[in-house]
């Protein structure tokens, strides 16, 4: 998945099992949203199953939940588009996010997505429509997939607060037949439930892009969840000067994934600069600490790897752009407000009175 604010590249994941296995943006809506009101509150509800709907837990404190109907999903390559209907049986508006969470075999939650924001007014039906990301290694492993709403900024593979129905589906869009594990919330991982090897860094010149390649694997007898960060530092136990989250991953129980990623440094001239890459995976990426538990896999910068040319991307780590137009940076503050020739000095004015 994309990171707001951050790009994600499109992460390739070729996954071996050791077990069995069976973008967040605005909903498009066709009708324009109605003014914010509150949901309809009451005492929690338990959903109430349509045809081919099965009830995955207990509504958060909504009366009357929004219920989904006419679900259509579509996927090509890492991207998934999803057409739904939201009826909103209540009289008060409904408001918040729509989400998809993927499940393997056994229940338990891989991954799970924002599809948009939804607005829905009271006694009136919406169709929304979705695109968004999700990782090609995820979708592999998913068995089952659910569809609800929820309050804003609360899609969650762990949680599940729906504020509607839950609508339980397969990967093709079709229902979920009766008998379809029901859901389990991720284990907890450490940095320990992983082990990396066959580390790759590689510069694409020609697309100008730098990319990492390895291979991560599970060593525990559930499947954990994490993320890969890749920490730059000028010298063997010097100073980081750069870090990046660089690929997502759900294990199975035993199995491993080979994950390629771009990296993204803030300041790519740092490629000349730094001697030592260290690899490290663990539950939160790069918001993992370096601790004696998790001190990554360290390897050396591979020689053929440098910085983008100068100027190729703007102008030079010296100088400064006004309009467009690089000029060198002024030696002082008196030499910037010193005036030029073409320039004579302004005479004083009065200060004004009030």
């Amino acid at each position: 998945m994309m990171r707001a604010g951050h790009r994600r590249g499109h992460v390739l994941g070729a996954l071996l099992l050791g077990g069995a296995v069976g973008g967040a943006g605005t909903g498009c809506k066709r009708d324009a949203p109605a003014a914010s009101t509150p949901l309809d509150a009451g005492v929690a509800a338990v959903a109430v199953p349509d045809a081919g709907r099965q009830d995955a837990g207990v509504v958060e404190k909504v009366a009357k939940p929004l219920r989904f109907s006419d679900v259509a999903l579509t996927r090509s390559g890492d991207d998934v588009a999803v057409t739904y209907t939201l009826t909103n049986p209540g009289t008060a508006q409904g408001r918040g996010d729509a989400c998809l969470s993927l499940h393997d075999e056994h229940g338990r939650g891989i991954d799970a997505v924002k599809l948009g924001s939804i607005t829905v007014k009271g006694e009136t039906t919406d169709t929304f429509e979705d695109r968004v990301r999700v990782s090609r290694g995820f979708w592999t492993q998913a068995r089952s997939l659910l569809l609800y709403t929820t309050s804003a900024y609360s899609c969650s593979a762990g949680i599940l607060k729906p504020t509607s129905e839950v609508s339980r589906l397969l990967p093709s869009g079709q229902p979920a037949p009766a008998g379809t594990p029901a859901f389990q919330a991720p284990e907890d991982a450490t940095a320990a439930d992983f082990a990396v090897s066959n580390i790759r860094v590689r510069q694409d010149s020609e697309a100008g892009e730098y990319l990492i390649t390895y291979t991560v694997k599970n060593l525990t007898a559930r499947r954990v969840s994490g993320a890969g960060c890749l920490r730059a530092y000028l010298t063997e136990g010097g100073r980081g000067v750069e870090e990046d989250r660089v690929g997502d991953f759900s294990l199975p129980p035993g199995g491993s994934e080979t994950i390629t990623d771009s990296i993204l440094f803030d300041d790519e001239r740092h490629w000349d600069e730094v001697q030592v890459l260290r690899l490290f995976t663990g539950p939160y990426g790069c918001a993992t600490d370096v601790s004696e538990d998790n001190a990554g896999t360290a390897f050396n910068k591979p020689a053929d790897v440098h910085a983008p040319p100068l100027n190729e991307d703007g102008p030079e780590r010296d100088s400064i752009e006004f309009n467009g137009i690089p000029s060198e940076e002024p030696a002082s503050d008196e030499e910037a407000l010193a005036p030029t020739e073409d320039e004579p000095e302004a005479e004083p004015q009065d200060e004004p009175t009030y």
